[in-house]
């Protein structure tokens, strides 16, 4: 069962610049951080150092709780790259947020063949080798797309 042991993350691991270290130094603590920009209101993701809407620099980080559903996604059979080659059939895909944002990421299911557009997603985190925690979406256990 996916929602009662650590997730371990095999693929490459993100690099962290000064921009993007906050977003990170969140995640190893277990926070999803978005942005909402206190000049026009909108909210953002991915994680920079300005508002993509107007282009101000009056951001603020908003810790989200994850729970979403899939708007899109797409269920990879056969994969050739090395960075991957531990995952075999696996699905990424876009999550769309209430906060207003979508995320792509992978998404985790006891089974790939369930996950539907609408299925209810949460946010968990993995742990790479490093000890960087990625963050990615698992299907909540009983949910139906």
């Amino acid at each position: 069962m996916i929602g009662t042991k650590e997730i371990v993350w095999t693929g490459p691991v993100p690099s962290t610049v000064v921009e993007t270290k906050p977003f990170w130094d969140a995640c190893n603590r277990g926070i999803f951080l978005v942005q909402r920009c206190r000049d026009c209101g909108e909210t953002q993701y991915h994680y920079r150092g300005f508002c993509c809407h107007c282009w101000s620099d009056a951001i603020e980080d908003l810790a989200i709780e994850g729970a979403g559903k899939v708007w899109t996604f797409s269920r990879v059979l056969v994969n050739r790259s090395p960075q991957f080659a531990q995952w075999g059939v696996y699905v990424t895909g876009v999550v769309e947020l209430p906060e207003g944002v979508k995320v792509i990421s992978r998404i985790l299911a006891e089974n790939p063949e369930t996950i539907q557009i609408g299925t209810p997603v949460r946010l968990a985190f993995a742990r790479a080798e490093s000890g960087q925690k990625i963050p990615l979406f698992v299907v909540q256990e009983g949910a139906i797309g």
